[in-house]
């Protein structure tokens, strides 16, 4: 009698304790649930200049659906694709992309850009070569220029002084004056007018031969005799007459 007693007891208890460890457990997985949602982005910062452009990746753990929602916070901030590719705006200043998980729109990231501005463009300068020099009255030196600081090396060349100062052919043949005295050269750049560069030159008068013709006579009482001079300078021949009465 005593184990029958026994066995009838301890079945009903055995199935009592199977029913409590099994609502423990169901207690336990509800407790832990899913895990939580979380979103990362990769770089966290960026710099960028105005106008460039970066890629950003977002990493979301805790669910199954990893996609990601990509924007700007700020209003012309700049703009970011679906894949994460963010472009600049023009204007420099700090801005924020944003992902937003799509599993759950709670959760979200942000990475911090800053936009530099644009680095100003080398100043254009122009060099004339040789620096100075000197011509002969009528002749002619030839000058170079040299244009840094744009693709466009292109020169305008000038005359300080106008006609009276010579002439420059556009490859920069310079052609001096009759009339000595010192004049500039002026190259100014294509690609920026403001950018010039000039070139002192002295002119001078240079006699290279004297003659006269005939160079001797014979005249009687109260008569006359008539004298050619030449003047041969670098800008050419200049002759005169001159006629000479010898008194009686």
């Amino acid at each position: 009698m005593i184990v029958r007693a026994f066995r009838r007891t301890a079945v009903p208890v055995a199935l009592a304790l199977l029913g409590g460890l099994a609502a423990c457990n169901a207690k336990s997985t509800a407790a832990e649930g899913p895990g939580k949602v979380a979103v990362a982005i990769e770089p966290p910062t960026a710099t960028v200049p105005a106008g460039g452009a970066t890629r950003f990746a977002a990493v979301v753990t805790g669910a199954a659906v990893t996609g990601v929602t990509w924007s700007v916070v700020e209003v012309g901030g700049g703009t970011v694709d679906a894949g994460g590719h963010y472009t600049a705006p023009a204007v420099a200043g700090t801005y924020h992309v944003e992902a937003q998980s799509v599993a759950d729109p709670t959760q979200l990231a942000t990475a911090a850009v800053t936009v530099q501005a644009p680095a100003p463009p080398p100043p254009v300068v122009v060099a004339v070569a040789p620096a100075s020099a000197a011509v002969d009255a009528c002749q002619s030196a030839t000058f170079t220029a040299t244009v840094t600081g744009s693709s466009d090396t292109a020169v305008t060349w000038s005359v300080q002084e106008g006609a009276a100062g010579g002439s420059v052919t556009t490859g920069g043949v310079y052609t001096a004056p009759q009339a000595a005295g010192t004049y500039h050269l002026v190259a100014t750049s294509a690609a920026a007018p403001a950018s010039t560069a000039s070139v002192a030159v002295t002119v001078t008068e240079r006699v290279l031969a004297v003659a006269v013709s005939p160079p001797t006579v014979t005249i009687s009482a109260s008569g006359t005799a008539q004298f050619t001079a030449s003047v041969t300078t670098t800008c050419g021949t200049v002759t005169a007459l001159k006629t000479v009465a010898v008194p009686n």
